[in-house]
């Protein structure tokens, strides 16, 4: 290991200064990993240029993934528009916010559970030009939970001129998109759209993009599953021994435009899959117990 990181180190520099080999899998509440010094120095802060923009970070204590660039430049390409708001709640290190409003000038309201993570997505946006002042890119330290559900409760209270603040987000209207970026959990957070105002029109409904780890069955390629484990997050059904199966016919009943797309490979069998659908207002009624139509 030692022999291959001199080499690495010789070829790489002087861009390079430090190599490191990952030890063990991403774990802990900010989804962190260890990591063995192979050659070069003791410093792990890093500074990354993805498409134009720069990123700076310590790899030690945020999450960072390079293999999702090519995600990262899909969701810039086929669905953000210019200045639309753009929600994360999951944003880490912030690399698609801050390409999203480099690049297309989307307002960003953002949350990440690790403090660290805010505070150098934060860094990085004024870095790069970006105006982090309230209501053009906010990023909150918080449960990702609880963000979800302030964003509708804040469109709620959108006649309220009280100024932002750190836990506070400043928008008077949804997101065009809330990014839900945890693929070991995300489509447990998706009952905090219960939260969100059913009677407000917006055209086109906000879009949800969920990640979420899936394994195909006998019955279902891993998109179904994907797309099940979605539907299940918004509407329980079939108690708790019976799981849903084939669901997403029931989901576009309800205006929501579901679509899948396999992201990539995280072990055999295993795919991470981005479910993406419509909150409509339909789907939102029925998440509040309106059943009638």
């Amino acid at each position: 290991g030692k022999l291959i990181g001199s080499i690495l180190l010789d070829r790489l520099q002087p861009t390079t200064k430090t190599v490191v080999n990952k030890l063990g899998e991403v774990g802990g509440p900010f989804r962190t990993y260890q990591m063995g010094l192979l050659a070069g120095e003791d410093d792990y802060f890093v500074h990354v240029v993805e498409h134009g923009v720069s990123l700076y970070f310590d790899l030690r204590k945020v999450y960072w993934c390079t293999r999702l660039e090519g995600e990262r430049t899909y969701m810039l390409k086929n669905e953000f528009q210019p200045n639309q708001i753009i929600a994360d709640a999951f944003c880490g290190c912030g690399a698609q916010l801050i390409r999203a409003a480099s690049k297309k000038g989307c307002r960003i309201v953002a949350n990440d559970l690790n403090p660290d993570a805010v505070e150098y997505c934060k860094e990085s946006a004024r870095k790069n030009g970006i105006d982090v002042s309230p209501g053009n890119f906010d990023v909150q330290c918080g449960d990702a939970r609880e963000f979800i559900m302030n964003l509708g409760m804040r469109m709620s209270e959108s006649s309220s001129t009280t100024p932002s603040s750190d836990t506070t987000i400043n928008t008077s209207k949804l997101p065009h998109h809330l990014l839900l970026n945890f693929p070991l959990d995300s489509p447990s957070f998706l009952n905090a759209l219960r939260w969100w105002p059913s009677g407000e029109v917006m055209d086109p409904p906000p879009r949800i993009h969920v990640y979420t780890f899936a394994r195909g069955d006998d019955e279902r390629t891993e998109a179904e599953v994907a797309i099940d484990m979605v539907a299940d997050g918004l509407l329980p059904e079939g108690g708790y021994s019976i799981a849903s199966k084939f669901r997403g016919d029931y989901l576009n009943e309800l205006g929501c435009n579901v679509e899948a797309r396999e992201i990539r490979d995280a072990a055999p069998g295993k795919l991470v899959i981005c479910v993406s659908f419509s909150a409509s207002r339909t789907l939102l009624r029925r998440m509040q117990g309106d059943f009638f139509d």
